[in-house]
């Protein structure tokens, strides 16, 4: 019996869909919209990472789940903060409008802004530290959304915020539009 699972991700206003397949003999893989196939997956640090081969292309992947189905992905070194659904969840998440675009830090607790690591017109990578917010007497590093140029600073150190609180806005590099 073939059991088979549709997984919407999002990052922006970028969607992959992709179908989690398996097989009657414990067979797994992934199809795609481009009919790429997961052919081979090694699952490391506890379930935090996974190296695949996609059609002979190896891919480092290097997860760190976050709140409200966000998690921040990295591909070979490189990504940022992305949305998993499956299919229900993603028909949820947009009747309620909580699609992200991607391009804004949200403070996900309430908490004191301790440090901004960016000025307005610093290009910054997904997952760069971006803001240290302390909450129960933790410093907490907030990452950046993705890769782009800090077009504006919502707050200031010393400042407390409510979860939710937009901190800071991206805008695309140069080029990239």
């Amino acid at each position: 019996m073939e059991l088979r699972k549709t997984y919407i991700l999002r990052r922006g206003e970028d969607e992959a869909t992709a179908v989690l397949v398996r097989d009657g003999g414990g067979r797994v893989w992934v199809e795609t919209a481009s009919g790429e196939a997961i052919t081979d997956a090694v699952v490391l640090d506890n379930g935090r990472s996974v190296s695949l081969r996609v059609n002979n292309r190896m891919y480092f992947i290097d997860v760190t789940p976050r709140a409200h189905h966000e998690l921040r992905a990295l591909i070979n070194g490189r990504g940022g903060i992305c949305q998993l659904y499956d299919e229900l969840g993603a028909a949820a998440a947009e009747q309620e409008g909580t699609h992200n675009t991607g391009r804004e830090l949200h403070a996900d607790m309430p908490g004191l802004v301790v440090d901004i690591k960016f000025a307005v017109g610093d290009t910054v990578e997904g997952g760069q530290a971006a803001v240290v917010l302390e909450a129960m007497k933790m410093q907490n590093e907030l990452p950046s959304p993705g890769d782009g140029v800090v077009a504006e600073i919502f707050v200031e150190p010393g400042q407390s915020v409510d979860s939710g609180t937009l901190l800071l806005r991206l805008e695309d590099l140069p080029g990239e539009e």
